[in-house]
């Protein structure tokens, strides 16, 4: 794994948002593993400086000779920017929430979604009732979603849980409900809260999603990014107890995934641990 984090830390200067949106996800992926060890703030700091360079050039606001690549990848590296914790990041996107409150034309549609997510990162209850009003009154289903994601990316713990419980009611659509539910299981601090409630919440879940294989399996993959024996037996107990025959093969490719997520940390774990306070 040390390897991988070399080589990251080469693309310093790298110009192409293809190989920045790549670089992201596997950074993402690695992010994913580490975070419940000593070192995850290492990590984070790290991921700052591959992403810190990169983030200055390209800035907040468009250029007049961009192109669709260029917005591309000021999308990419303000979200990895400011999902690692970067200050300036985080301070300057709650600044354009603030403006986007105001007039959502101050806030150009290519970065909306980096906006929101990084404003809720920081973001107190006052910000989390404002997006849901945002969320009401937008009339553009990609606002909407833009908006619905983001309301899972709060620190809080009660807020995650209230928007857990929202993406059941009439203030979202069916449709959506499962696009709440995995971005609150993508948020570090809402993985396991989502799993519990998924699990508390089983029986309606599966009368909206059993019978077709989509929505229930991704359900069944907010389980993915678990890295112990403990939560493999906690997740192969559960489904054992509520069968899913529609999400057979996506319940054993997360029980997959989970043993080589551990087996994978049990392999790399002192490495990386040297690597990072090295």
């Amino acid at each position: 794994a040390t390897r991988f984090l070399e080589i990251a830390e080469a693309y310093a200067n790298e110009t192409d948002a293809a190989v920045w949106a790549d670089l992201a996800t596997n950074l993402k992926g690695l992010e994913v593993l580490v975070r419940d060890e000593p070192y995850y703030t290492a990590f984070q700091a790290f991921a700052q400086r591959v992403f810190q360079a990169v983030g200055a050039r390209v800035g907040w606001d468009a250029r007049p000779d961009e192109g669709h690549l260029d917005a591309l990848l000021r999308s990419v590296v303000l979200g990895q920017l400011g999902g690692y914790e970067d200050r300036d990041t985080l301070e300057e996107a709650k600044a354009r929430f603030a403006a986007y409150v105001d007039d959502p034309a101050n806030v150009h549609p290519d970065i909306r979604r980096a906006v929101f997510n990084l404003a809720a990162a920081t973001g107190d209850r006052s910000t989390y009732d404002s997006m849901w009003d945002l969320e009401r009154r937008a009339s553009l289903h990609e606002e909407k979603v833009r908006l619905l994601a983001a309301l899972g990316q709060f620190e809080r713990p009660d807020l995650l849980s209230e928007t857990l419980q929202m993406s059941l009611s009439e203030e979202v659509r069916v449709q959506d409900t499962i696009r709440v539910v995995v971005s609150v299981a993508g948020n570090r601090h809402g993985r396991d809260l989502a799993w519990e409630w998924s699990k508390a919440n089983w029986a309606e879940l599966d009368r909206r999603y059993g019978e077709g294989g989509f929505g229930i399996s991704t359900l069944v993959s907010l389980t993915w990014g678990f890295t112990t024996p403990e939560m493999r037996e906690d997740v192969e107990r559960f489904f054992r107890d509520h069968p899913v025959p529609a999400a057979e093969r996506s319940i054993s490719q997360a029980l997959e995934r989970i043993s080589v997520n551990t087996a994978w940390l049990a392999r790399n774990r002192s490495d990386l641990a040297a690597w990072f306070v090295g």
